[in-house]
């Protein structure tokens, strides 16, 4: 299980090969099949910004857009941003099949072709781990741009201090079996937020069951999985939040 992945990548010199690798991603095909951390995502999205209905939405890096899809099945105008053209013709079939409507662009997200303070939101996840902070700081401004004033940014990435997402990223990327390129986990987003001109108001992480998934890698391990799942399952609430999860969620508001 994995969130999907924006085209761009960190540096010039391994640009040209995380372009392909997400191209041939998108030629291969994929799922919409509804799980656990599309689940997460959404459920996120929607406590953070309240009922989303009228509400004209951008993600930025929208891979299947199968969320962006639930978003318009709850009554949001969406749009769909991405590189890759292939991930686009999908998401519109995907639409097409639930008779919803959006808007569909082909841009990198660096430089998204919208007006000023056109949308209540924009977010994306699993996306600006694969960026250097210089440009994460660059599409923070830019979907800062496009926000209204008082609308809401929304990103969540792999948090760096979560130990199951990190040890099964480390075996994996020393097996030669790590899919996802180039991904750096994330500490905080405060400073891209910050330079942005953006009020960082959350900060926080979630999905420590979801990271378990990343144990996969790891040969032998599906009996360590289930126990901890077990045992997590137990804690309550309080203690749970000593558990950091696999994805950082940041919520920033335009002045």
């Amino acid at each position: 299980m994995h969130m999907k992945r924006n085209p761009d990548t960190i540096g010039t010199a391994h640009e040209e090969e995380q372009k392909q690798l997400w191209e041939n991603l998108w030629g291969r095909g994929v799922s919409y099949r509804w799980d656990a951390l599309s689940e997460l995502v959404l459920n996120a999205l929607l406590e953070t910004t309240g009922p989303v209905r009228d509400k004209k939405i951008l993600e930025a890096g929208s891979g299947t857009g199968k969320i962006s899809l639930r978003l318009a099945m709850e009554g949001a105008e969406v749009t769909l941003v991405d590189y890759a053209q292939q991930a686009l013709e999908q998401s519109r079939l995907a639409f097409r099949m639930k008779n919803r409507t959006a808007e569909f662009v082909q841009a990198d997200i660096r430089s998204i072709p919208a007006e000023d303070n056109r949308y209540d939101l924009c977010w994306n996840a699993g996306v600006l781990e694969h960026f250097s902070n210089e440009e994460k700081i660059r599409i923070m401004q830019e979907l800062a741009r496009i926000t209204k004033p008082g609308g809401s940014i929304i990103v969540l990435v792999p948090y760096s201090c979560c130990l199951p997402y990190r040890i099964g990223k480390a075996y994996a990327e020393q097996a030669g079996s790590w899919p996802y390129g180039v991904e750096m986990p994330v500490t905080s987003l405060k400073d891209p937020f910050t330079a942005a001109g953006l009020r960082l108001i959350d900060e926080r992480g979630i999905g420590f069951l979801q990271s378990l998934e990343f144990l996969d890698f790891m040969p032998g391990l599906g009996l360590w999985k289930e126990w901890l799942r077990g045992w997590y399952d137990e804690l309550d609430t309080d203690e749970q939040r000593h558990f950091p999860g696999y994805l950082l969620l940041a919520h920033g508001r335009k002045s």
